[in-house]
């Protein structure tokens, strides 16, 4: 199976000019070894080189706009802060990515952990699945026509919201893949795990996700 378009005749909102940055390895030495020596100038670049995939990845993780841009901004510092430890033995792009990713799961905990005081507590936790369509539709791309606007949003509504229902393992890998467009061997090398273990996790994301949206999809499958 290639993408998530094959898996469900669609295919998510990817980023802008994102995953194509990956060619830029050697560019990207030069300014970290410029970052290093104070140059902030160096760092900025960097930053705009990949804020858009990081922070398109934190968004399509938490489902909140606001902890998305939380955490990118953590993100990006905490980068700064360890260059001096990043000693090139991966590209600077990977290095990033697995800040980001870890970033994402860390704080996807920390927010059922408060969910589940809250509910002992009796209060109602915040940033749950009901902000995702508000979310999605500030960052939609603009269409031809009111009705394709409609059926864009409804559509990235409606994957989203199915998207969420994964774990957060499964999440991950299938945004990396089939929205980030990387490659299997960079998300291994990105959460740390054997190729193998990137190949079973995205087929049964992509299975699950497939079944979940059978119904919009009208193939009458739910397999």
């Amino acid at each position: 199976m290639g993408t998530l378009e094959n898996a469900t005749g669609l295919r998510l909102q990817q980023a802008e000019g994102d995953v194509g940055a990956m060619d830029a390895t050697d560019e990207d030495r030069r300014l970290v070894d410029r970052a290093r020596t104070g140059d902030v100038r160096a760092f900025e670049a960097l930053v705009r080189r990949y804020e858009r995939w990081v922070f398109t990845l934190a968004l399509r993780m938490v489902g909140d706009r606001g902890d998305a841009e939380d955490i990118a901004q953590e993100v990006f510092l905490k980068a700064y802060r360890g260059l001096q430890g990043f000693r090139g033995g991966s590209r600077f792009s990977t290095w990033l990515y697995a800040i980001a990713s870890h970033h994402c799961l860390n704080h996807l905990a920390g927010r059922d952990s408060r969910a589940r005081r809250a509910e002992r507590t009796g209060n109602s936790p915040d940033g749950q699945g009901g902000v995702l369509p508000s979310a999605l539709d500030r960052v939609a791309d603009a269409s031809p026509g009111p009705d394709a606007v409609l059926e864009r949003q409804e559509l990235t509504r409606a994957i989203q919201n199915e998207l969420v229902q994964l774990t957060e393992h499964h999440r991950m890998v299938i945004i990396l893949r089939d929205v980030q467009g990387m490659s299997y061997e960079d998300i291994a090398a990105t959460l740390g795990v054997e190729l193998g273990t990137v190949r079973s996790r995205l087929h049964r994301a992509r299975m699950e996700l497939k079944a979940r949206l059978g119904p919009l999809l009208g193939d009458g499958s739910s397999t």
